[in-house]
């Protein structure tokens, strides 16, 4: 201790202004796990910064302004604010070793800060980076969810990137010290009241700080009516979307930060569906939320109109099916049929089949199965040419057209690429012609199927989807378009018959489905939410993870219902015919961290690197609301529901500190263990293995928390495992490298919760 003591103060000597501090922690108290052969860790570890060896010194750095309204997600790369001028003063030209640091929101007053409670403003996680002189923030916007660049670096994170980033360019990659830093560790409702310190004698050591850069995920979740906003104050939920599992009594807990898929979120399945008019779908989709979207991929263009319903109807086709709506043909009533006896696709057996849908002409098309006849309705501009051109998605695919002139003179063509082709006999008969407030109404019949190979067969077994194009000219004789476009109509049967079968194209197993989440805006003025996100889950097979076993939901795109692919910046997290509430109240605050630091020395602290595993998705996964027959639950004495995912795996290093990452309120314990590799990897388990660490996290509200400012009934800290010099109760760092790693999480599955996480955040010695 003696030599210890002495080179630090060898060191504050160099850095001239280095004075230790007396200054108690920020947060108050913390709390360690013990590990298996610590000895009297809570007793020996300085848990109090200012009683770490050497001393430490202090300094403060705020976020910039962060600003939501309810059920909004914050989460982007916020601007880099310069380090307290003393501090980069004092470390230029060296290291500066970070023994810890602490985090909290907070609202600056002239009073000094007040705190922000968690069941406030939500903090999913964040990321953080210092940056010095010898390197460089960089801003990057990524353009969309395929942007390669975003690809390429979330490949190697747990969590996914907002649009806008900050990548560190390092300018000395030579430099025998770190020239940047990435801080986490702890992060997410458990980020406040969670140890974020090191063992003595270790540190994160950067050259010559400057600035610091945030990049947080918040959720409001403030009921501006019930709650205050200075802490701590009883959590009273606001409004929720219908897919939260939350519970609505007694809450202690928003359902929002479960981040739930929400109808304001439009998932494009990349399956590939197919329908079927007549028998059963050789793959049938097998949920209603899967069967909403294909029909609305498959189906439907931007001015379709859906309604959607579950149903057990032995009269209907089984599994996912679709009806026009007699009365608005533009209408399509998609419903998912859990009935084990059912009929089958039912197109081929209707006597009506009708599709309708507005472009620059609307077009309504009328199948009358029995007399083999076909009705088309158009509605164009009254004075300038239209036309219409079936089976088609250009004019290159010379399809038979109808074109209606200004004069209401009804034509038939066969067209060609940028040519008006040639004009066919007859084969329509015009029903009605009439005007009526500028437009043309127009009423044709004709057998459905076609005089000659030149014109269009209608029929009913072929796929529902009928392309086509439209056009409308400048002048009434036809001549060249002013506006012309492609789009497309379903023709399904009408209502109360067997409707037609939406399939997937071909067996997708379960973990393999992909797609995008597409964030659809209100016309709400406070909805500014925008963007999509790629599914990018991944499950693997056990015995690397069981979630796929299992068929989590989180696994595949089919089935995801919620967790932190469905938060983006500025989504709001209530559904699209909830209006978000609370707007002329925005909450605005700041991220505050507080760094505990000491100058480096080389001869007496230890450089550790971050590393992280999961053993789910690979970060997140859902907690089912558990029954008997849920795979791994169950049920307790006092009637509760335990949950458990295990995973075993392979990495290298020599563990300094574990923060076992799991978002409150589900959260019971998470543990390590070691084995010898000779047991192999499906062997390698709870009995078999050697503790290396077990996490309980301590639950506000339970009386073990005694600052008052953090102690919110359930949420929780997450005490972490440390291990370094016996001096502080700590057991020598146990190598991982050459052994397989084993994680069992039980989590509280009394209701359900989407988007808890599984995620090992680790220091190590390489």
């Amino acid at each position: 201790m003696a030599t210890m003591l002495t080179l630090l103060a060898g060191a504050s000597v160099s850095a001239q202004a280095f004075v230790p501090s007396n200054a108690p922690n920020m947060n108050g108290e913390y709390v360690l796990s013990e590990t298996p052969n610590g000895k009297g860790t809570s007793e020996k570890f300085p848990l109090n910064y200012k009683d770490y060896p050497g001393g430490v010194e202090y300094f403060d750095v705020y976020s910039p302004l962060i600003t939501s309204r309810y059920s909004q997600v914050f989460w982007t790369g916020l601007e880099p604010v310069k380090l307290p001028q003393d501090i980069v003063d004092r470390y230029a030209g060296k290291g500066m070793a970070i023994v810890g640091f602490e985090a909290d929101q907070v609202r600056q007053t002239p009073q000094g800060d007040v705190q922000v409670p968690i069941n406030v403003a939500y903090n999913h996680h964040f990321e953080s980076t210092m940056a010095g002189a010898k390197s460089k923030l960089e801003k990057v916007h990524f353009d969309g969810p395929n942007d390669p660049r975003r690809t390429k670096l979330e490949s190697s994170m747990g969590h996914r990137l907002p649009d806008d980033y900050y990548l560190v360019k390092d300018l000395a990659p030579d430099n025998s010290i770190p020239t940047a830093l990435h801080f986490g560790a702890s992060n997410g409702g458990e980020y406040r009241k969670s140890f974020h310190g090191l063992p003595p004698g270790y540190a994160k050591v950067i050259d010559s700080p400057e600035t610091f850069q945030f990049t947080p995920m918040q959720i409001d979740t403030w009921n501006r009516d019930k709650m205050n906003l200075t802490g701590p104050t009883k959590f009273v939920p606001g409004p929720l979307p219908k897919n939260s599992l939350s519970p609505t009594v007694d809450a202690l807990y928003s359902g929002l930060l479960e981040c739930p898929v929400t109808t304001r979120i439009k998932k494009q399945l990349d399956m590939g569906y197919v329908t079927k008019e007549s028998g059963v779908c050789p793959t049938p989709i097998s949920t209603a939320e899967e069967c909403f979207e294909a029909a609305r991929d498959t189906l439907g263009n931007e001015n379709t109109t859906f309604s959607q319903t579950t149903v057990s109807n032995p009269k209907m086709p089984a599994g996912c099916y679709a009806n026009s709506d007699s009365k608005n043909p533009a209408k399509i009533a998609v419903s998912f049929n859990t009935a084990a006896q059912a009929m089958q696709c039912g197109a081929g057996n209707s006597t009506t089949l009708i599709g309708a849908t507005q472009s620059l002409v609307r077009v309504e098309v009328a199948l009358n199965i029995p007399r083999q006849e076909v009705a088309i309705n158009l509605v164009g501009p009254s004075d300038v040419w239209f036309g219409v051109g079936f089976n088609a998605g250009a004019m290159k695919d010379s399809p038979w057209t109808i074109v209606v002139d200004g004069t209401g003179n009804v034509t038939e063509r066969k067209i060609a690429d940028q040519n008006p082709g040639v004009q066919l006999p007859p084969s329509v008969t015009v029903v009605s012609n009439t005007i009526n407030n500028g437009l043309r109404y127009v009423t044709i019949s004709r057998p459905m199927k076609g005089k000659t190979s030149d014109y269009y067969t209608f029929e009913p077994s072929t796929n529902a989807v009928l392309p086509f194009i439209n056009a409308i000219g400048s002048q009434p004789t036809l001549s060249y378009h002013k506006y012309r476009t492609p789009s497309s109509l379903s023709i399904l049967p009408s209502d109360d018959v067997a409707g037609t079968c939406v399939c997937a194209a071909k067996p997708i197993p379960f973990g393999q489905g992909k797609g995008t989440f597409v964030y659809q805006q209100t016309n709400q003025t406070a909805d500014v939410g925008e963007g999509a996100v790629t599914f990018n889950n991944y499950c693997a097979p056990k015995p690397r993870s069981d979630l796929l076993w299992q068929k989590n939901p989180t696994c595949d795109a089919r089935t995801y219902v919620g967790g932190q692919l469905s938060c983006h910046h500025m989504w709001s997290l209530l559904d699209a015919d909830q209006e978000i509430p609370w707007v002329d109240q925005p909450l605005e605050y700041h991220l505050k961290f507080r760094f505990w630091v000491q100058p480096y020395n080389a001869s007496y602290h230890k450089m550790i690197k971050r590393v992280t595993w999961g053993i789910a998705s690979p970060v997140e996964y859902d907690v089912p609301k558990c029954d008997s027959k849920t795979p791994n639950c169950e049920q307790q004495p006092d009637g509760s529901w335990v949950h458990t995912i295990r995973g075993t795996y392979e990495e290298s290093g020599s563990l300094i500190g574990a923060h076992f990452h799991c978002h409150a309120p589900t959260c019971l314990s998470m543990a390590m263990y070691r084995c010898d590799k000779s047991i192999g990897l499906n062997n390698c388990n709870e009995t078999t293995g050697e503790l290396l660490c077990n996490e309980n996290p301590i639950y506000g509200g339970t009386g073990k928390i005694r600052n008052k400012t953090f102690d919110e009934a359930g949420y929780i800290l997450q005490p972490p495992c440390l291990w370094g010099d016996a001096e502080f109760g700590l057991e020598p760092p146990p190598t991982v490298t050459g052994y397989i790693l084993h994680t069992v999480k039980h989590s509280n599955a009394t209701f359900g919760h989407h988007g808890e996480m599984a995620w090992q955040q680790m220091h190590i010695m390489p």
